[in-house]
């Protein structure tokens, strides 16, 4: 998970983007009270999703007060006064899914490349390990996740063999702990939104990977730069709009105007801002 999915905040009404922050910010707290003082920094829009949606599935809402900042004391802020639960499994997917990008880009880099990754991959070893004693099934499915991932790379996989390990953890993240046609609604959502943000990412690092020489989808199917980024943004939006479609589909019981304001504000504006970032770095060359 890579920060990609938020909000779009133009649209947004003010009311609702201060719980969006009262969630991040508490989640952040969780972090830092499950796992330590490094903790937040883990902390990105991907996994505030995650928390948002299951909170918003649950029968009672969170409710909120007010406070200051943990780490800057004079700033005021929000946060949930319930809703712990959702609020530690962010948590936990955060620390789980964190150790094992960072096992992964250590195996993919030499070691001068890869050493700060090489310090601290001990401090992420532990919280992780401390993660899974109470989410065992979820770094079971972040695991065979990285496994799954590896092999489609190694097999030079088409776009949809290569998103489907990612797009297939994130359903497995929505829907934990819910059961019937709500646990289903949240896999397909979520296997979409895993889907989006690992097309998205292969489309921020088209440009990158192939100067590297790092695997990359897009590159993969296609050695014309130009078409490849092209084949892309066409996979991304298609994607994005077959999430506007079943996000029609999930009965989510608050938050709904964020929620919407990510699927069908966010995720084109994201887009649009890593296209814009690619372009100007073209003109820098």
């Amino acid at each position: 998970m890579f920060g990609y999915v938020k909000i779009y905040k133009p649209e947004l009404k003010v009311k609702d983007h201060e719980v969006y922050k009262a969630i991040y910010c508490s989640l952040c707290r969780q972090l830092l009270k499950d796992y330590g003082l490094l903790a937040p920094l883990t902390l990105n829009y991907d996994f505030t999703l995650l928390a948002l949606v299951r909170l918003g599935m649950k029968e009672e809402c969170c409710g909120f007060e007010a406070c200051r900042c943990v780490f800057f004391p004079l700033k005021k802020c929000s946060r949930c006064i319930n809703g712990e639960d959702e609020l530690s499994f962010a948590a936990a997917a955060a620390m789980i899914m964190c150790y094992y990008k960072v096992k992964d880009d250590i195996d993919d880099s030499s070691f001068l490349k890869g050493l700060v990754k090489r310090l601290i991959k001990p401090y992420f070893f532990f919280k992780r390990k401390k993660a899974a004693k109470k989410y065992a099934e979820l770094d079971e499915a972040v695991s065979r996740m990285m496994s799954e991932q590896a092999q489609a790379e190694k097999s030079r996989a088409g776009v949809d063999a290569s998103a489907h390990p990612s797009a297939k953890a994130m359903g497995e993240l929505l829907s934990f702990g819910f059961s019937g046609e709500t646990a289903l609604s949240l896999e397909r959502f979520g296997y979409l939104i895993g889907r989006w943000v690992y097309l998205m990412d292969a489309l921020d690092d088209i440009e990158d990977d192939k100067k590297t020489g790092s695997y990359n989808v897009f590159n993969n199917i296609n050695d014309n730069e130009k078409e490849a980024k092209e084949h892309a943004v066409r996979a991304v939006n298609l994607t994005a709009a077959q999430l506007t479609r079943e996000f029609k589909e999930l009965k989510v019981k608050r938050f709904s105007a964020i929620l919407e304001n990510i699927v069908y504000d966010g995720l084109f504006n994201s887009t649009e801002l890593v296209l814009k970032r690619r372009k100007e770095n073209e003109r820098s060359v």
